[in-house]
């Protein structure tokens, strides 16, 4: 069982399965391949979290007469999510200083 994570939801673990399967397919190809048949608005939506959470790449393939089509392919660390060596919910990113113009001096502190 994969560990549960807040940003996905099972579809998620759906599109990744399917493209694991299939390699780099669009959101149409996807939704379509998918039991119950998931728009291509709603895959689209949901490889963008992916991509975010660095699961799913995104291409842009040019289809001619001023046209791109996009395609959604499984990365390596999608790959692991799905065998369940890494867990996406870890990877947290750690937050900076706060740059020097978004702090207050002491005087305004009241200090």
């Amino acid at each position: 069982m994969r560990s549960f994570v807040s940003l996905m939801t099972q579809l998620d673990d759906r599109i990744l399965e399917q493209l694991a399967s299939d390699g780099a397919a669009t959101s149409w190809e996807v939704g379509f391949e998918l039991t119950g048949t998931v728009s291509p608005g709603r895959v689209t939506k949901r490889c963008k979290v992916l991509v975010d959470a660095e699961l799913v790449e995104r291409e842009d393939r040019d289809i001619g007469f001023d046209r791109v089509e996009t395609y959604w392919s499984i990365t390596t660390w999608g790959q692991l999510y799905l065998s369940e060596e890494v867990d996406p919910g870890l990877d947290v990113p750690e937050p900076g200083p706060r740059p020097p113009h978004a702090t207050r001096p002491g005087e305004w502190a009241g200090f």
